[in-house]
């Protein structure tokens, strides 16, 4: 029992120093992307109107960061993002317009696999709808 207790304290310290881990040795071996916003409030707008939105999203990684998919949470936001590496330091916008046809209030995500440190990254979209 004494032996499972030190292996258990000794895997939970080995965690710790991992979730510690300074952000520059990961930037160095891994594109890393940052987000503009984690949330965006698209307000209130008419039914019938066009409704859009971007988001910016940078590479402060060493290599090249590869957005190979963005998907939304449901089939009325659109997302459109470019194909292009975007290398060190570089960022890019990805855009996406939502489809006003449905009444009442709104929330829905935009996903954003990538190549980089954070593979899936999540930006939550909401704001209402109104005659």
């Amino acid at each position: 029992m004494i032996k499972v207790r030190g292996g258990l304290t000794v895997l939970f310290f080995s965690f710790l120093l991992i979730l510690m881990a300074d952000d520059s040795a990961i930037k160095e071996n891994y594109p890393y992307a940052v987000l503009s916003a984690d949330t965006i409030d698209m307000g209130t707008v008419h039914s019938g109107e066009r409704f859009t939105g971007q988001i910016t999203i940078a590479n402060e990684g060493k290599t090249d960061l590869i957005i190979a998919k963005v998907r939304s949470s449901c089939g009325l936001m659109i997302p459109n993002w470019p194909t292009d590496p975007i290398r060190q330091g570089e960022e890019t916008t990805i855009r996406f317009r939502y489809n006003t046809s449905r009444i009442g209030p709104f929330t829905r995500n935009i996903i954003i696999h990538t190549n980089g440190y954070k593979k899936t990254l999540v930006v939550s979209v909401y704001g209402i709808v109104i005659p």
